[in-house]
């Protein structure tokens, strides 16, 4: 499966930096660490997924009932984007 072109907002960027420095989390505290309102969060970690750059998963020990994570070929592009 090929690469799908993916324009990043400032928001996707922060939301990868954040996963990329502090790990994986649930998309609350994601909201909460990137000052990104709850609704808009998942709506950008739906697409970051749909582009291969975060991993969503259920995870019912989560508050959320997900987990979300960085996927490799977003640090990657964080690296090349330093």
């Amino acid at each position: 499966m090929g690469i799908k072109k993916i324009e990043l907002s400032k928001e996707d960027l922060g939301i990868l930096r954040t996963l990329a420095r502090s790990g994986a989390m649930s998309p609350g505290r994601v909201s909460a660490a990137t000052s990104i309102l709850p609704g808009e969060t998942l709506k950008l970690l739906k697409a970051l997924a749909d582009a291969g750059m975060v991993i969503l998963r259920d995870d019912p020990a989560s508050a959320d009932g997900r987990l979300v994570g960085i996927a490799g070929q977003a640090r990657d592009f964080l690296e090349l984007d330093a």
